[in-house]
């Protein structure tokens, strides 16, 4: 049972059909789901009550024997360690790399087409999607070249490698808040009224890609890390 005290990434972890439901109501399970939930929204403008309620009737459901985010994960939580890494690069970063690449490209079409009537949010949109597409192939390149390599072959940590774990962390932080930045300035990826199907194609490409940036940085923070570390 799916109680207040627990974490946001508590209940992905034993309840991962709930991450549809997360991602609507814009809730952090990843980078900043490691507080209880009562402590996590003080301010009273999250109803804490009535998300546990939601989340239990949820977490009754089954979850799909086969294809989407939660089946996935339910599959690679019984993989060992390096079969985790292999199949984060196989599925995250092979499918993140392709998703910023046409990104890449819309973004700047939309820019260019869409300028007199929205150039300022389409530029904010922009240069924060080319940070962020920066910052993760440089991370993705850390991952890949160095610190998942020292995980293979140092099954039991050194404190070199969990230094490295750390510095991913961090990383993971910064691209979540930049995440939740980009939420905001497309308005939950909501489309303008005056905007073409390219526009509501970038846009709805943009939610795909931060939904599964959400994905993988949660299995990394709450599944892979956590797992390896216990070897130590």
């Amino acid at each position: 049972m799916i109680t207040e005290k627990m974490t946001l990434a508590e209940v992905v972890r034993l309840y991962p059909q709930t991450i549809p439901y997360l991602n609507e109501l814009h809730l952090d399970y990843c980078c900043g789901g490691h507080l209880p939930m009562d402590e996590s929204f003080p301010d009273g403008e999250v109803d804490v009550q009535k998300i546990v309620t939601e989340l239990n009737k949820l977490a009754a459901e089954p979850v799909p024997s086969k294809g989407g985010g939660a089946s996935s994960i339910e599959a690679f939580k019984n993989l060992s360690v390096n079969d985790m890494l292999a199949d984060l690069e196989l599925t995250h970063h092979k499918d993140e790399r392709e998703m910023m690449a046409q990104l890449d490209q819309l973004i700047n079409k939309i820019l260019v087409v869409h300028y007199t009537h929205h150039a300022e949010e389409l530029t904010k949109i922009h240069n924060l999607f080319a940070t962020m597409k920066a910052e993760l192939e440089v991370h993705f390149a850390k991952e890949e070249r160095l610190v998942f390599p020292l995980m293979r072959v140092n099954p039991h940590p050194d404190k070199e490698t969990l230094d490295f774990i750390k510095q991913l962390e961090d990383e993971h932080n910064a691209v979540g808040d930049m995440i939740k930045e980009m939420q905001r300035l497309t308005n939950d990826y909501t489309v303008p009224q005056d905007a073409c199907v390219t526009y509501e194609r970038t846009f709805n490409l943009i939610r795909e890609f931060t939904e599964d940036i959400f994905v993988h940085v949660f299995k990394e923070n709450s599944i892979v890390f956590p797992e390896y570390e216990e070897q130590a």
